[in-house]
């Protein structure tokens, strides 16, 4: 249960920050998903943490656990970022994997 605990927390973070910096810094908005697996892999790596190791379960390459929670984290922030959505009703309309907002045009 603390595995699941720490995992959620850390996308939570991961989510945050990559959103004050792309606010901050309005040049990285295009590569918004690339900081973000950066960001939950570095995570993830830096602690050396395995969710693997956490729940008991043997994994060949120590290395390969703790690189797959990264990639766990970082898909666990696209759940924190449905929830906000949801909970704001914001749509995230800048975010890229939405893709581009364009009004619809008329035909005829």
């Amino acid at each position: 249960m603390y595995t699941f605990a720490v995992i959620a927390l850390l996308a939570v973070g991961t989510v945050k920050l990559v959103d004050f910096l792309t606010d901050s810094v309005p040049p990285l908005r295009p590569i918004k998903s690339l900081l973000t697996f950066v960001g939950a892999i570095g995570a993830v790596v830096a602690l050396d943490f395995s969710m693997f190791a956490g729940w008991g379960v043997e994994v060949r390459d120590a290395t390969l656990g703790v690189w797959i929670t990264g990639f766990c984290v970082a898909g666990m922030t696209v759940v924190w970022r449905a929830a906000f959505g949801y909970l704001t009703h914001d749509r995230a309309e800048g975010d890229e994997t939405l893709g581009e907002h364009r009004p619809l045009r008329k035909a005829a």
